[in-house]
């Protein structure tokens, strides 16, 4: 599998795209997901084209490739229906010019609906996609949503394949999640059993780790309870051709970064006291991106399948 890692990991250090791209090149990265999801990503304004081209100009100057998109992440209660469809339809243009085979596409959830509701509003928001970028190579994957953040979500592998089967589109596909997956209740949270139901309907990872339902988190593997035997087992056995791709951005956190915000202290005697250690330098951050390199590449060639 190739080893790939994603543009969120230097979100709070990357000014712009090109920048993130730099950066995850510099930390031995070669493949990259890329993350259209926060004000830096999102084609949400006039010069998105302009901003396209800029990406794959990095691409071009580092070597690197993108293996992987996710779409924005809006939600009906920020976002208009339409403009969802609409700025994804422009995430699918941007993958087709930069040869990116698969891009991620959260389900929605209209509020009040119950899970039959919620199946049949996204087999309309999913056919309203394909059938407007009909012709394109750029498959649409559905990710697993965490049980915990939404009852009616997609949270395992059956659900998915059932949602698939539902459709019968070719160029719809999934995502499995392991920090999602390792969110939701037992036994929802048998990671193998959906990997393996998912087959070859399973196109893309995002890989990281957290301590179940605690926390929302997406940390380093071996930083929490995921058992990555699990997942790997799971991924040999199908046949799995995607990209080993991280999601695991929650490190070297900034002091105001969701979900938990640094504790706040005010120097009890000296008013003038300045704060040192708010934010993390991109020396650290570079270290950290480095050490997630070496901890993927391990992983991979525990199981014999790591490609570089």
């Amino acid at each position: 599998m190739k080893l790939s890692t994603s543009t969120g990991d230097f979100k709070r250090v990357g000014a712009t795209m090109p920048d993130r791209i730099r950066l995850i090149s510099e930390a031995g990265f070669k493949h990259i997901n890329l993350e259209l999801t926060d004000e830096t990503g999102r084609l949400d304004r006039d010069d998105w084209k302009d901003r396209v081209a800029s990406i794959a100009k990095a691409l071009k100057e580092t070597g690197a490739d993108c293996v992987l998109a996710h779409a924005m992440c809006e939600n009906l209660k920020e976002e208009s229906y339409d403009t969802i469809v609409s700025e994804t339809l422009r995430d699918v243009c941007a993958c087709e010019t930069l040869g990116i085979p698969d891009l991620v596409v959260h389900p929605l959830y209209p509020e009040g609906a119950d899970r039959r509701g919620a199946v049949d509003f996204n087999r309309g928001f999913y056919a309203d996609l394909l059938s407007a970028s009909k012709g394109s190579p750029v498959r649409l994957l559905i990710e697993n949503m965490a049980d915990t953040e939404c009852e009616i979500g997609f949270s395992n592998g059956e659900r998915m394949a059932a949602f698939l089967d539902l459709m019968g589109e070719d160029r719809l596909g999934a995502c499995w999640d392991t920090a999602h997956g390792n969110l939701n209740a037992p036994p929802e949270n048998d990671q193998y059993a959906s990997i393996q139901v998912l087959g070859d309907r399973l196109f893309a990872l995002h890989v990281s780790d957290n301590f179940g339902r605690r926390l929302h988190w997406h940390s380093f593997p071996f930083s929490g309870s995921v058992n990555f035997d699990s997942v790997l087992a799971a991924l040999t056995e199908i046949g799995y051709r995607g990209a080993f791709n991280f999601e695991a951005s929650y490190v070297m956190r900034n002091a105001k970064m969701p979900p938990v915000h640094r504790n706040k202290w005010t120097h009890p005697t000296d008013p003038d006291f300045a704060p040192k250690l708010t934010d993390p330098p991109l020396e650290l951050i570079m270290q950290a991106e480095k050490l997630l390199y070496a901890t993927g590449k391990y992983l991979l060639e525990r199981y014999g399948c790591f490609e570089d």
